[in-house]
């Protein structure tokens, strides 16, 4: 009494195909940017828009790169601009450039014996022992540089003659109107055989001066020098010897109680 009626089947379980029913549609694809990866996480826009971004900064990176290639071409014009000072340096680069050439080419630069203007300029020669200047006159000033192991004859009158960064360098002169000038030199001799008033040694190691009669009364300065001898040589065929006088390179400052100044005298040598 209480069963289904005959021939009515019982109706589908929930969730279960009617027999010859049609399989219902599949699910909408999920939405753009809404990938499974990205559900898990909280907030799933901010990958998108991080990635957004990073698209983003390489789009402007057109920008950036700019801006590397800035300095990629200012580096290029520092290269270029060293490479033209090396190559104009024989034109007179500027800048930095020209100080690197001469300590690397010191030893290259070709000899010179020249009279520029009213300057005698004897430059960068080694082993030359002939070196003669003839009839100077007193506009004219006598400029001797880098010279190594070699002898120069000074004929007349200069009125100024200045050795520059020279060594076992021998230098003869007649006579000189203002001054004759040793700076950074290294085992000079230098020999005045007229007159010479002044006679300036600066930076020095080992210096013999030889002055004649017309020379003693010579003011000779020194500063920051050691080994300088000044040696006063007699007339030709006098019977006198030649007396050699050092410089002295030690000094002594003590306060006079009397005045309460300091006094700086040469320490005292044997025979003084």
């Amino acid at each position: 009494g209480g069963g289904f009626k005959a021939g009515k089947a019982p109706p589908p379980p929930p969730g279960s195909l009617a027999p010859g029913a049609p399989p219902p549609p599949p699910p909408p694809p999920p939405p753009p940017g809404s990938l499974g990866l990205n559900k898990p996480t909280n907030g799933p826009p901010a990958p998108a828009e991080g990635m957004s971004a990073v698209f983003k900064e390489l789009n402007k990176g057109e920008a950036i790169t700019s801006g590397l290639r800035k300095v990629t071409d200012d580096m290029k014009s520092k290269n270029r601009a060293d490479r033209s000072g090396l190559v104009a340096t024989g034109g007179g680069g500027a800048g930095v450039a020209p100080a690197v050439p001469p300590a690397v080419s010191k030893t290259a630069k070709p000899p010179k014996f020249a009279l520029d203007g009213k300057k005698w300029a004897v430059e960068h020669q080694v082993g030359n022992r002939t070196l003669v200047i003839e009839d100077v006159n007193p506009k004219q000033t006598v400029y001797v540089y880098d010279c190594v192991d070699c002898v120069i004859q000074i004929k007349g009158k200069a009125n100024n003659i200045t050795l520059d960064k020279c060594a076992k360098t021998g230098v003869v002169f007649e006579d000189v109107l203002a001054t004759c000038e040793l700076v950074n030199c290294v085992s000079m001799q230098v020999q005045c055989t007229g007159a010479c008033p002044t006679v300036a040694i600066d930076k020095v190691d080992g210096c013999q001066v030889f002055l004649g009669p017309k020379s003693y009364g010579a003011e000779i300065t020194t500063a920051k020098c050691s080994e300088v001898n000044v040696v006063c040589v007699p007339d030709e065929g006098s019977d006198a010897d030649a007396i050699e006088t050092p410089v002295p390179e030690q000094f002594v400052t003590t306060r006079d109680p009397k005045t309460g100044k300091w006094v700086t005298v040469p320490m005292g040598h044997s025979g003084a």
